[in-house]
């Protein structure tokens, strides 16, 4: 069968059962990693930005994951924030992964140990069937759908090429072609690792690979005595990619467990359980046994829970068995060990989460090779024998590709929206914090939520505060929500309660501490407010945004100390040059100190940015009045009538007078001029003749 029919065949049983997705909204990590990263925000393909792109880690920017990065970056460039073009992306990545999968099966087959035992339409048979089947399983839903998740998708696919490219130049006679996959492999590798650092593990997949698959100790030392020194190189590429991968990324997760409510003791113990879980997802992979968060229980000791024993004695006598059947069964037992051995990177010591379904993308890759090559094995021997059990074995095989098919469409359902993948997750996990958490934080981050909204979203944050968490610092989390939402109802004295409750947790907490300033100005506790600021722009962390220098130059904005705000200012806008409070409270001061022409620029560019926040129109009105210029705050007044409706206009002015939410506005210069344009314009509608009527 030729290459572009397997590649359409497989593109025809994927897309549909992923075509759901194409709109479904970004989801939990999308919205920090791709929504708020910035420098994933290009404008331009120059080298410049797109190598900026390669250092788009949360934080302070440094290496990290480039290649997906970069895919973001140019997803973000063409379409911006609309998740079509990131899911296609995924989806035709997941097509392709599937496509390289069955290639690299066929190419194992060419192996030493295998080139005898099958026929070539047999081969294809299972090299179609077990690619289709890791594609369709719903295990995979996590893995595609979820956008971040393109980083698993990704080192999976170059991972899968790099062992297609090295099985290539492994087959090959030639010394040239031997060298040039041998550099393809290295390059693979790496993509691998810049894609996710999970692919670290792929030189001893190499190694598994030989053992089983090259079994002729004789010839293997004649053509390592014979190259030698391509072997070295290449072995030392491998090498050093693979320390610099562990040492640069996963020591600072060994070394994480402060933050995490587990010990690396009870990681290790309870990662079996979990690596057993996984498996039985895989086979038995209805919607009802997937979520993005599940309930877990940590195992203590051997005896607590009572599984953890058998859990471990199980995988031990599983990887025994894998190991004595390499020679008789080669296939199942590298299906078997490839498996465990993907999964040591993030299921051993590292401080990572306890459970991620996406886990498996890449561990479970050949894991249908031997299902697939049974499936054949029964086929051919009943086809002529017994017709009844083949046509039965037929219709199970097809049976299950359409069960997996439609359990894969019905688990994308669950991620169509933020609501409705947390609701899923809470009635799958409802000893988990994080459903309650993330269906609170829809609830009252929503778009003009209502008082019942709010409520709701403080009791499901109420709630959560008892159940278990990723993280131990999850609850200053939920307590600083709780506390934004008291803020939002005008409860200051309640928020600040919150904010308080969270910083005793955790002193250094800088959001709270940005929270609490924000709410203690509101209550007119300047000097309070001032001193968190102070803490916020000389925190202990070094970490300092826009935001902070924006804050205190509010303050000393609001206590009528306009010279020394402008610092402050400059400092937030050096830091980010679109923060549009920091534009609009700029303009304020420079109005305030009597530089007009200034203050105006700050003012438009804060239009530019957000040209539906009317307070920068009222600004300039004031900025043009305070100069003397009523025919430039006429002009003014004209544009805002042109922008907004009347009653935004006069909700506006209501809104920030005696406002500490926003810059200090001359309430007393601006509404009796608008009213008098206001009175004005009415006045020459009324007086305009009327016109004539077209007969």
């Amino acid at each position: 069968m030729k290459n572009g029919i397997i590649l359409l065949l497989l593109t025809l049983l994927i897309l549909p059962i992923y075509f759901n997705t194409l709109h479904a909204s970004w989801q939990f990590d999308d919205k920090p990693n791709i929504l708020a990263n910035k420098r994933l925000h290009i404008d331009t393909l120059t080298p410049d930005a797109l190598w900026n792109t390669f250092f788009a880690k949360l934080g302070r920017p440094s290496f990290y994951r480039p290649l997906p990065n970069l895919s973001f970056a140019l997803n973000w460039y063409f379409g911006r924030d609309n998740p079509f073009g990131y899911h296609l992306f995924n989806i035709v990545l997941h097509i392709l992964c599937a496509y390289i999968l069955y290639h690299s099966v066929r190419l194992l087959f060419r192996t030493p140990r295998l080139k005898d035992l099958y026929m070539s339409e047999d081969i294809q048979f299972i090299a179609l069937l077990s690619a289709a089947l890791w594609a369709i399983n719903p295990i995979q839903v996590q893995a595609v759908t979820y956008i971040v998740q393109r980083m698993a998708a990704m080192a999976a696919m170059f991972y899968l090429l790099g062992i297609y490219v090295y099985l290539r130049g492994r087959l090959s006679d030639g010394r040239a072609h031997q060298i040039l996959f041998g550099l393809g492999t290295l390059c693979c590798f790496a993509f691998a690792w810049m894609s996710k650092e999970n692919a670290v593990v792929f030189p001893l997949t190499i190694i598994l690979m030989e053992i089983i698959f090259f079994p002729d100790l004789s010839i293997a030392f004649k053509r390592i005595k014979e190259h030698v020194w391509l072997l070295s190189a290449t072995a030392a590429g491998l090498a050093l990619v693979g320390v610099i991968a562990f040492f640069s990324v996963n020591i600072r997760h060994l070394i994480g467990y402060g933050g995490r409510p587990f010990t690396l003791v009870e990681r290790l113990l309870t990662e079996p359980r979990i690596v057993l879980f996984y498996v039985s997802q895989i086979f038995y992979p209805i919607p009802s046994r997937l979520s993005i968060t599940h309930d877990v229980v940590l195992s203590k000791s051997l005896w607590s829970p009572w599984t953890t024993l058998p859990a471990i004695l199980t995988i031990l006598i599983v990887i025994g068995f894998a190991v004595s059947q390499i020679r008789k069964r080669p296939l199942l037992a590298f299906a078997v060990l490839f498996f465990f051995l993907n999964h040591v990177v993030e299921s051993t010591v590292i401080a990572l989460e306890l459970i991620f379904e996406h886990r498996n993308y890449l561990p479970s890759l050949f894991l249908f090779l031997p299902i697939a090559a049974g499936i054949k094995y029964l086929l051919n021997l009943y086809n002529k024998s017994n017709r009844f059990l083949f046509i039965f074995i037929s219709v199970f095989v097809i049976l299950i590709m359409v069960g997996w098919g439609s359990f894969t469409y019905l688990r994308n359902q669950a991620w169509q929206t933020e609501s409705s993948l947390w609701q899923d997750a809470m009635k799958k996990a409802p000893r988990d914090a994080r459903p309650a958490c993330n269906l609170a934080i829809q609830l009252a981050w929503h778009e003009k939520p209502s008082s019942i909204q709010y409520d709701v979203a403080l009791a499901l944050f109420e709630k959560s505060l008892g159940l278990f968490k990723a993280r131990t610092f999850l609850d200053q989390d939920i307590l600083n929500n709780m506390g934004s939402i008291y803020f939002q109802k005008g409860e200051y004295a309640t928020a600040n309660r919150y904010f308080k409750q969270a910083l005793q947790m955790n002193p250094s907490y800088l959001k709270a501490h940005y929270n609490l300033a924000s709410s203690l100005i509101m209550t007119g506790a300047w000097e309070e407010a001032s001193r968190h600021a102070d803490f916020l722009i000389n925190n202990p962390k070094n970490y300092r945004k826009s935001e902070y220098y924006d804050l205190k130059g509010f303050i000393l904005l609001w206590r009528q100390h306009p010279r020394e705000a402008l610092s402050f200012f400059r400092a937030a806008l050096k830091k980010d040059p679109q923060n549009q409070s920091a534009l609009l409270n700029m303009g304020v001061a420079m109005s305030l100190l009597g530089k007009s022409r200034n203050a105006a620029v700050f003012l438009n560019r804060a239009i530019q940015l957000t040209p539906g926040d009317i307070r920068p129109f009222f600004a300039l009105i004031e900025n043009s009045l305070r100069a003397g210029d009523t025919q430039r705050a006429e002009k003014h007044t004209q544009r805002l009538f042109k922008t907004f409706h009347l009653n935004k206009i006069r909700n506006g002015l209501n809104a920030f007078s005696d406002n500490y939410r926003t810059a200090p506005l001359a309430d007393d210069l601006i509404r009796p001029h608008i009213q008098k344009q206001l009175v004005r314009i009415t006045a020459e509608i009324l007086a305009a003749p009327p016109k004539k009527k077209i007969k």
